[in-house]
């Protein structure tokens, strides 16, 4: 088993164990575990890694290393997107095919869909999922979706293929969020496809975690946040944790306790904000949790974006021409762009704080990176696709129609907040990338 030494020093620190007292509770020798520690050779034998595992309170996977360091690009040709088929049966029938998009391994990717199910039958529903996702008509044909038992306008849609101009951008778009049931069926003879970027999602940790919890501790969280999330029973659970009623809060905090509650009642106004960043101040937590999300979506939590939507949102961008996809201020980490690759020459630089998903829809193009080991290129195809780290500089040139998808799964709105709360942020992320140093008390 691989070591990641990052790993083992980080929770050496943690569990406040020197060098000398870790490779003896693991029964390794001091030297051995100096080794794992250099990253000159990071194996370890079952046996082994299990102790040492043990010796810090972890399970094995917590201190593997997963193969991605220097990671800037993974792509995958046509030919490899289309060996991924499976057909999926439902409801009776050849449904749909699923084909996977390129992305690391343990990432979640998107995927491709042959919709399959005709036109004169009702989609079944399937159960949705926890990922959000943007899904994109690829064509040619219009498809049918359905997102509910009952049939309304908001459950029945047709989701359009460009068939005019400006055919790079391919179709309508939307967003649905997590566990959202879905379905499609063929809206007339002409075959079609959709991509579905199936993003990460930032509730997925707080699942896993609950996922341990006890049944009861469960149902108290499922009370505490039950109905809408505001800004009135989050902050009664922050004062619980911190042992205050509203009242001592205000009064710590030097407010009227009928000030806290005109703020609890309208967070979003001038008073509402400057009565619950004092409050936060005051008693240590970040007052915008306490803000409401701006919700952009129907009855069923979809978000919708048509072709012409799309066609006057187009702009320049470098060398590029760029058209929006849905998107939503409620998951801001979920992103999606047509991209218009002409002409000659080489392709405006992108650079992203957060991994990319491309998706190739027409012509043939070539993606340009910096690698680690300097600069690297493929040409990809109709249906070729590539995934892109954070901050790795890449261009495409050519000619043709690439869909370009974002998510958090790296540097997510989440981490941007987390970011504004760092004492010295860049300082913070230059010690702890990549950090084997000692706590301060071996020799």
């Amino acid at each position: 088993m691989r070591i990641d030494p990052f790993k083992l020093a980080h929770w050496m620190n943690a569990r406040k164990y020197t060098l000398a007292q870790t490779a003896d509770r693991a029964g390794i020798p001091h030297d051995d575990l100096r080794r794992l520690l250099s990253d000159e050779d990071g194996g370890l034998e079952p046996a082994q890694a299990s102790a040492l595992a043990a010796a810090l309170s972890l399970e094995p996977a917590q201190l593997a290393g997963d193969g991605r360091r220097n990671l800037t690009v993974v792509h995958k040709s046509a030919d490899e997107m289309r060996a991924s088929r499976r057909p999926i049966q439902r409801d009776g029938i050849h449904f749909y095919n699923y084909y996977t998009l390129a992305a690391p391994e343990g990432r979640v990717a998107p995927v491709v869909l042959d919709i399959l199910c005709p036109s004169d039958r009702l989609p079944a529903l399937n159960n949705g999922h926890l990922e959000p996702a943007i899904t994109v008509n690829l064509g040619p044909g219009d498809i049918n979706g359905r997102w509910g038992e009952e049939i309304t306008p908001q459950t029945w849609r047709v989701l359009h293929a460009n068939q005019g101009t400006d055919p790079w951008i391919v179709g309508d778009s939307y967003v649905e969020p997590s566990y959202c049931p879905h379905s499609y069926s063929l809206a007339g003879e002409a075959p079609a496809r959709i991509v579905s970027y199936t993003a990460q999602s930032n509730v997925a940790p707080l699942m896993a975690e609950a996922n341990s919890w006890s049944p009861g501790a469960f149902d108290e969280a499922l009370k505490a946040l039950s109905g809408k999330v505001t800004a009135g029973p989050v902050l009664d659970l922050f004062l619980a944790r911190r042992v205050h009623t509203r009242a001592s809060a205000a009064a710590v905090a030097g407010l009227e306790p009928l000030e806290l509650e005109a703020a609890v009642q309208d967070p979003l106004s001038e008073h509402g904000i400057d009565v619950m960043r004092r409050l936060g101040r005051a008693l240590g937590f970040d007052y915008r949790v306490l803000l409401p999300a701006d919700d952009q979506h129907d009855g069923v939590g979809k978000t919708w974006t048509t072709i012409d939507d799309s066609r006057r949102s187009t702009r320049a961008w470098g060398t590029y021409q760029a058209a929006s996809m849905a998107s939503a201020s409620h998951l801001p980490d979920l992103t999606g762009t047509f991209l218009r690759v002409g002409g000659e020459g080489n392709g405006a630089d992108l650079i992203d704080h957060a991994e990319n998903h491309y998706f190739v829809a027409d012509g043939r193009l070539t993606l340009e990176w910096d690698g680690p080991d300097g600069p690297a290129s493929v040409e990809l195809g109709p249906d070729g696709s590539a995934w892109t780290a954070p901050f790795v500089r890449h261009r495409w040139h050519g000619a043709g129609t690439v869909l370009k998808f974002g998510s958090g799964a790296h540097l997510g709105y989440q981490d941007w907040l987390e970011l504004t709360n760092t004492y010295e942020p860049t300082a913070t992320l230059r010690r702890g990338r990549r950090d084997v140093a000692g706590w301060g008390y071996d020799n």
